[in-house]
C-alpha cells in the first residue's frame, strides 16, 4: 500500500467546514424560532375555536 501523503489538505480543511455548518445549524434554529414566534403572534389574535365532537346523530355507523 502506498502511504496517504495528502492529510495535511484535509485535516485543514475540515475545521471551516465544521465551522460553516455550525453557523448554518445556528442560523436554521434562529429562522424556525423568528417562525414560531410570528406564528404565536398570528394566533394569539384569534379565539379559540371550539372542538366538535360527534353526536350520536351524526356519527358514522359501520
Amino acid at each position: 500500500m502506498t502511504p496517504i501523503t495528502s492529510t495535511a489538505r484535509v485535516t485543514t480543511a475540515a475545521p471551516t467546514a465544521t465551522n460553516d455548518a455550525d453557523k448554518f445549524l445556528r442560523d436554521v434554529a434562529f429562522i424556525l424560532k423568528l417562525t414560531r414566534r410570528v406564528k404565536e403572534e398570528m394566533t394569539a389574535d384569534r379565539s379559540p375555536s371550539q372542538i366538535t365532537t360527534a353526536t350520536t346523530d351524526r356519527a358514522l355507523v359501520a
